[in-house]
Protein backbone atom coordinates (compact mmCIF):
# COMPACT_ATOMS: atom_id res chain seq x y z
CA UNK A 1 0.00 0.00 0.00
CA UNK A 2 1.45 3.70 -1.02
CA UNK A 3 0.76 7.16 0.17
CA UNK A 4 -0.04 8.65 3.60
CA UNK A 5 -1.19 6.50 6.74
CA UNK A 6 -5.05 6.93 6.75
CA UNK A 7 -6.37 10.36 8.23
CA UNK A 8 -3.15 11.72 7.82
CA UNK A 9 -3.42 13.68 4.74
CA UNK A 10 -0.21 13.55 1.91
CA UNK A 11 2.80 13.39 3.42
CA UNK A 12 4.55 16.15 3.43
CA UNK A 13 7.62 16.51 1.07
CA UNK A 14 10.40 19.38 1.60
CA UNK A 15 11.78 21.18 -1.62
CA UNK A 16 15.19 19.71 -2.99
CA UNK A 17 18.36 21.79 -2.76
CA UNK A 18 21.22 20.03 -4.56
CA UNK A 19 22.38 20.66 -7.97
CA UNK A 20 24.36 19.18 -10.08
CA UNK A 21 26.82 21.40 -8.64
CA UNK A 22 26.49 20.75 -5.62
CA UNK A 23 26.55 17.57 -6.22
CA UNK A 24 29.96 18.38 -7.72
CA UNK A 25 31.10 19.89 -4.70
CA UNK A 26 29.93 17.13 -2.17
CA UNK A 27 32.22 14.86 -4.85
CA UNK A 28 35.24 16.94 -4.28
CA UNK A 29 34.81 16.57 -0.77
CA UNK A 30 34.72 13.04 -0.80
CA UNK A 31 37.54 12.55 -3.32
CA UNK A 32 39.71 14.88 -0.61
CA UNK A 33 38.51 12.96 2.31
CA UNK A 34 39.34 9.71 0.59
CA UNK A 35 42.96 10.77 -0.41
CA UNK A 36 44.97 8.28 1.13
CA UNK A 37 47.42 9.68 4.29
CA UNK A 38 50.79 7.70 4.89
CA UNK A 39 51.29 4.54 4.39
CA UNK A 40 53.96 1.84 5.62
CA UNK A 41 56.61 3.37 3.54
CA UNK A 42 56.78 6.36 3.50
CA UNK A 43 57.36 8.47 0.03
CA UNK A 44 57.97 12.18 0.37
CA UNK A 45 57.00 13.03 -3.14
CA UNK A 46 53.76 10.95 -3.34
CA UNK A 47 53.03 12.53 0.37
CA UNK A 48 53.42 16.13 -1.50
CA UNK A 49 51.52 15.54 -4.11
CA UNK A 50 48.48 14.25 -1.87
CA UNK A 51 48.59 17.14 0.30
CA UNK A 52 48.57 19.29 -2.55
CA UNK A 53 45.64 17.05 -3.83
CA UNK A 54 43.61 16.93 -0.58
CA UNK A 55 44.10 20.62 -0.48
CA UNK A 56 43.05 21.55 -3.77
CA UNK A 57 40.08 19.05 -3.83
CA UNK A 58 38.74 20.14 -0.18
CA UNK A 59 39.29 24.15 -0.72
CA UNK A 60 37.57 23.94 -4.01
CA UNK A 61 34.74 21.44 -3.13
CA UNK A 62 33.65 23.98 -0.12
CA UNK A 63 33.97 26.95 -2.66
CA UNK A 64 31.92 24.94 -5.14
CA UNK A 65 29.14 24.23 -2.50
CA UNK A 66 28.87 27.56 -1.54
CA UNK A 67 28.34 28.82 -4.84
CA UNK A 68 26.04 26.25 -5.34
CA UNK A 69 23.70 27.68 -2.42
CA UNK A 70 24.02 31.16 -3.14
CA UNK A 71 24.03 31.09 -7.15
CA UNK A 72 22.70 27.57 -7.71
CA UNK A 73 24.18 27.41 -10.74
CA UNK A 74 27.56 27.07 -12.96
CA UNK A 75 29.46 24.30 -14.97
CA UNK A 76 29.63 21.47 -12.60
CA UNK A 77 31.91 19.30 -15.13
CA UNK A 78 35.30 20.92 -14.59
CA UNK A 79 35.00 20.09 -11.20
CA UNK A 80 33.83 16.22 -12.07
CA UNK A 81 36.87 16.17 -13.64
CA UNK A 82 39.44 17.36 -11.42
CA UNK A 83 37.69 15.52 -8.57
CA UNK A 84 38.22 12.28 -11.12
CA UNK A 85 41.82 13.37 -11.69
CA UNK A 86 43.00 13.73 -8.32
CA UNK A 87 41.64 10.21 -7.70
CA UNK A 88 43.55 8.70 -10.14
CA UNK A 89 46.63 10.14 -9.27
CA UNK A 90 46.26 9.00 -5.69
CA UNK A 91 45.38 5.69 -6.94
CA UNK A 92 48.60 5.83 -9.14
CA UNK A 93 50.61 6.23 -6.49
CA UNK A 94 49.24 3.45 -4.20
CA UNK A 95 50.29 1.30 -7.23
CA UNK A 96 53.99 2.46 -6.90
CA UNK A 97 56.23 0.95 -4.76
CA UNK A 98 53.69 -1.28 -3.55
CA UNK A 99 53.95 -4.63 -5.90
CA UNK A 100 54.98 -7.99 -4.39
CA UNK A 101 58.00 -8.33 -6.72
CA UNK A 102 59.92 -5.34 -7.32
CA UNK A 103 59.66 -4.04 -11.07
CA UNK A 104 62.04 -0.68 -11.19
CA UNK A 105 60.67 -0.17 -15.04
CA UNK A 106 57.11 -0.23 -13.71
CA UNK A 107 57.16 2.07 -10.99
CA UNK A 108 59.43 4.55 -13.62
CA UNK A 109 56.84 4.04 -15.93
CA UNK A 110 53.77 4.88 -13.43
CA UNK A 111 55.88 7.84 -11.96
CA UNK A 112 56.33 9.04 -15.48
CA UNK A 113 52.78 9.20 -15.78
CA UNK A 114 51.68 10.87 -12.53
CA UNK A 115 53.80 13.63 -13.38
CA UNK A 116 52.06 14.29 -16.35
CA UNK A 117 49.23 14.09 -14.76
CA UNK A 118 50.06 16.31 -11.86
CA UNK A 119 51.25 18.49 -14.78
CA UNK A 120 47.84 18.92 -16.37
CA UNK A 121 46.35 19.75 -12.38
CA UNK A 122 46.99 23.15 -12.91
CA UNK A 123 45.07 23.68 -15.98
CA UNK A 124 42.28 21.64 -15.04
CA UNK A 125 42.06 23.18 -11.32
CA UNK A 126 42.23 26.67 -13.69
CA UNK A 127 39.40 25.60 -15.29
CA UNK A 128 37.23 24.11 -12.32
CA UNK A 129 37.97 27.76 -10.58
CA UNK A 130 36.21 29.20 -13.53
CA UNK A 131 33.32 27.52 -13.43
CA UNK A 132 32.72 29.71 -9.67
CA UNK A 133 32.85 33.01 -8.80
CA UNK A 134 36.17 34.41 -7.97
CA UNK A 135 34.81 35.61 -4.76
CA UNK A 136 33.83 32.00 -3.75
CA UNK A 137 37.31 30.73 -4.26
CA UNK A 138 39.31 30.83 -1.44
CA UNK A 139 43.31 32.71 -2.48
Amino acid sequence: MSGPPPGRGAPQTHPVTNTALDDAGRCLLSVAWNIRTGGPRADPYADAVRSRLRELCRSLGHATCRHAASHGTGDHVPLLRLADLAYEIDTLLLLVGTSLVPAPDRDRRRRNEIDTLVTGLDALAAAATAALEPACVPS
